[in-house]
């Protein structure tokens, strides 16, 4: 596996024309042999966009695993000297959503659900004695409704249970809501880094009534540097899932996994923006030529930047964000304003 820092990029008209920019900079390959899903394509069949498959079976369980991993060890985000885990950072997070409720009911809606994460949560609010009237997930991939409906039976009545199956943006086009109930919307598992922060902005617009709350997971650049970063997409479950997103759309192909950092000018004021990029680099063997296959991409923010970006619109206001000890990992909570 390679990894590397490429150099910055200029403002482009998108996220994905940006990472093709940078990828083709640092690699020395022309910016057409380097092929950048938009990022749903992983967690759909867009020829058949309400069915699964056994790849999209495996993509839900890939994500539901990384989360299994990241709250079964108690040491992730600890440092020699601090200790404070991602398990304690989301657990002050909870305090603080239980204290900004205040004994009001609340709606959960989940942009993209999993079932290890949800249920701890679930669970801790009930707890600390917030009544949830109903569970509302959103995905666009088909694959986990089932599991997540069986998954929060102990936990949720069938009857509170809904589902979506739409793109997080057009959420706010459906009648979804319980009239009079506080929303909670939550994005974990550093969804967020998939798209420019405009657009996530313009998303939260959409989909927030003044009061809601939104809790997002980020894993950020740390004064610690990038090694926490490369360890994560390192690891087998990440390697796997670049793999498994390369055999759907190229089936049997031979190929390298890199994992890249690439500076991004967003159009924000301050430093470029880091994004960490993973890919399958392919040879063609007849003629030598290097093709590259973008996996995944994510945007990695400083955490003074992760606020302001937030905050930039003057209609979000950030009321906590609770980090791990070596400052990898960020849990923010936002209210609408």
């Amino acid at each position: 596996m390679s990894q590397a820092v490429a150099a910055p990029v200029q403002s482009g008209s998108n996220l994905i024309e940006q990472i093709r920019s940078g990828l083709s900079t640092y690699l020395r390959v022309p910016e057409d042999s380097i092929d950048v899903p938009k990022n749903v394509d992983k967690y759909h069949d867009k020829n058949a966009p309400t069915k699964s498959d056994p790849a999209l079976e495996e993509v839900f369980r890939l994500m539901w695993a990384l989360n299994e991993r990241g709250l079964s060890d108690q040491q992730i985000g600890n440092t020699e000297l601090r200790t404070r885990s991602l398990t304690t950072a989301l657990d002050e997070t909870l305090d603080d959503i239980a204290k900004q409720l205040d004994g009001e009911p609340l709606q959960y809606t989940e942009l993209g659900p999993e079932p290890v994460k949800t249920k701890y949560i679930l669970r801790s609010l009930k707890e600390r004695g917030v009544d949830i009237q109903r569970y509302n997930g959103v995905d666009i991939n088909p694959a986990s409704k089932e599991t997540m409906a069986r998954e929060l039976s102990s936990i949720i009545p069938a009857e509170r249970f809904a589902y979506q199956q739409t793109l997080f943006e057009e959420l706010g086009e459906r009648e979804y809501r319980l009239p009079g109930v506080r929303n909670l919307i939550t994005m974990l598992g550093f969804e967020e880094g998939n798209e420019h922060p405009a657009a996530i902005n313009e998303m939260l617009d959409r989909i927030l009534e003044p009061g809601d709350l939104f809790l997002s997971e980020m894993q950020i650049l740390s004064d610690a540097g990038w090694h926490p970063i490369f360890n994560f997409y390192q690891n087998d479950l990440m390697r796997r899932f670049s793999k498994l997103a390369l055999e759907r759309s190229k089936p049997r192909v031979e190929s390298e996994y890199g994992v890249y950092l690439v500076p991004l000018s967003l159009g924000t004021d301050g430093a470029p923006t880091m994004a960490a990029v993973t890919a399958e680099r392919i040879r063609n063997s007849q003629t030598g030529d290097d093709s590259i296959f973008v996996t995944n991409y994510c945007l990695k923010f400083a955490l003074d930047e992760y606020r302001h970006l937030r905050e930039s619109s003057g209609r979000l206001k950030v009321l906590a964000q609770r980090t791990t000890a070596d400052d990898s990992v960020v849990f923010q909570l936002t209210q609408k304003l």
